[in-house]
């Protein structure tokens, strides 16, 4: 039987644990010893939310229609209707290339934070692929974000939104 270590968070689930303590005072951040369909749970006082984290690093040079530069992050259609009552947000972390002027220097890390009853409206507008997962193209302007996927979405108002998470 082989051994997994179950101890260490993949590296989404830990920028965006740290990213959550950074923006919500007085918080604490835990996580499941094994999958149970969530990736984090805060809690605050009494209260507490749940987070899926999907992460992807940022594809600058490849074309997307149209556009140049997207994330690239997976949904399982089967994982999200099974999960979608005790996920409370799903948190979509792009690493974003950051240049300078002859090669590329750091990561900066884009959250787009979507409440689960809002990704189950907007994901009607969706096509699972072959193997019933969803692909959401994530493309960075400035503040403005889209997914290009299927039907071009804005998606510019969840776009570092951790106050949706604290009044969650």
């Amino acid at each position: 039987m082989p051994i997994r270590n179950l101890w260490s968070l993949e590296c989404g689930e830990v920028i965006t644990a740290e990213a959550l303590l950074k923006n919500i005072k007085d918080c604490e951040v835990y996580f499941p010893l094994h999958d149970v369909g969530i990736d984090l749970l805060i809690v605050k006082g009494k209260k507490h939310v749940s987070i899926q984290v999907k992460e992807s690093r940022y594809f600058a040079t490849r074309r997307r229609k149209g556009t140049i530069g997207h994330s690239w992050h997976s949904l399982h259609k089967k994982k999200f209707l099974r999960d979608r009552k005790k996920v409370d947000f799903y948190v979509f972390l792009t690493y974003l290339p950051q240049f300078g002027e002859h090669r590329m220097l750091k990561f900066e890390n884009r959250f787009v934070i979507v409440p689960t009853s809002e990704l189950a409206k907007r994901i009607k507008n969706k096509k699972a692929g072959k193997r019933g997962i969803y692909f959401f193209y994530f493309n960075f302007e400035g503040k403005k974000v889209t997914e290009k996927r299927d039907e071009p979405t804005d998606y510019s108002e969840y776009l570092n939104r951790w106050d949706l998470i604290k009044h969650g």
